[in-house]
């Protein structure tokens, strides 16, 4: 007879399963589980705590949208796909970028002898016309930090081909502000050993890039109102100027025969001043000649009309005859003594000899 409400004793066989190998392996497998789901959930919690490297700036993306900034050191967020970090290079980093013009120079403006020479522009340069008329090929590259991570994260994609529009509309505006001599030195004039003419010549291309500079960025900023910023800053622009291969061949050509003009004119200077010196001291020697000349002359004149002038002043006086006769009696004395022989006559008739005979 059974009773209601009693409970049959189980089974040997029923106690054996639910403590057999078997049950027991299927709960190790089930703890094991949830260990390693505890773990995994973690791991999936500390999966963006992050550290930043010092050359290093991160963004924090929740949902595509960028959250926050975060610099150099230890980064927590929330693990994908709520938030994701994504790292930057730090501000103070500064990145180049190459810029090719795209424009190809073309055969056009080379010259036999460089086509021969198999000379020819830089792939990347590009050709603009100065501001009085001349052509030039500008080879940059520029470099930039990032100042606004989140524009830069953004528009990472467009910073390159941006920039390299920039460059090109900035390097037409700045070269027809500029001459020609402001981006190489094309005249023979201005190729000079002088220190200080090549510190200006320096100073004018130092201008030239920070002009360069300066424009670049002022069209960047023109982009922020816009809502299309780049989030980068210009730093510098490594700009090579050169000129086509034709006209290089042509203004070689000038400056070498300005050179060979500039030494003859120099070896014609040269000439000239030794001509004139030697003519100067030819001129010297002809004067002192003549000035010692003329002071013996006039010595000599002096010595001859002394007893004359001495005369002179006696006009008029008493003693005036007796100087006459001195004077007389002096000259005749040299006279006579140059004589053969001496006669004397009377003035009365007669006649006397009072020296025969020449006078010794």
């Amino acid at each position: 007879m059974m009773l209601t409400g009693a409970t049959m004793p189980p089974a040997d066989g029923d106690s054996q399963g639910l403590n057999g190998p078997v049950a027991q392996s299927i709960r190790i497998a089930f703890c094991a589980s949830r260990v390693a789901m505890v773990l995994l959930a973690l791991y999936w919690a500390v999966s963006n705590i992050r550290q930043i490297p010092p050359d290093a700036q991160a963004v924090v993306i929740r949902f595509g949208e960028v959250v926050r900034i975060q610099q150099a050191g230890l980064v927590m967020a929330w693990p994908r796909p709520i938030e994701h970090v994504e790292l930057l290079p730090s501000a103070d980093r500064q990145m180049t970028q190459p810029i090719n013009a795209g424009i190809t120079a073309g055969r056009a403006i080379v010259d036999p002898v460089s086509r021969l020479m198999d000379e020819a522009a830089p792939a990347g340069a590009g050709i603009y016309l100065t501001g009085d008329g001349g052509v030039v090929l500008l080879d940059a590259t520029l470099t930039y930090r990032i100042d606004d991570p989140a524009a830069w994260y953004l528009a990472r994609d467009h910073v390159a081909p941006a920039l390299r529009r920039l460059y090109l509309a900035s390097a037409v505006a700045l070269a027809a502000g500029h001459a020609m001599d402001d981006f190489i030195v094309v005249r023979s004039e201005q190729a000079s050993d002088d220190p200080a003419a090549r510190r200006q010549l320096q100073i004018a291309r130092e201008a030239v890039r920070a002009g360069l500079v300066a424009e670049i960025n002022r069209r960047l900023r023109l982009l922020t109102p816009h809502e299309a910023s780049l989030g980068v800053e210009v730093t510098r622009a490594d700009v090579s100027a050169l000129l086509p291969p034709a006209a290089k061949f042509a203004f070689d050509a000038v400056l070498e025969a300005s050179q060979m003009a500039d030494q003859g004119l120099a070896a014609a200077r040269t000439d000239a001043a030794r001509t004139n010196q030697a003519a100067d001291q030819e001129r010297d020697r002809v004067l002192t000649a003549a000035r010692a000349s003329a002071d013996e002359r006039v010595g000599s004149a002096s010595a001859h009309v002394a007893a004359i002038s001495a005369l002179e002043q006696r006009i008029g006086l008493a003693g005036r005859p007796s100087l006459l006769d001195q004077l007389y009696r002096e000259r005749i004395a040299g006279i006579l003594h140059q004589a053969g022989g001496v006669n004397t006559i009377d003035a009365n008739g007669g006649s006397r000899v009072i020296l025969p005979g020449g006078l010794q």
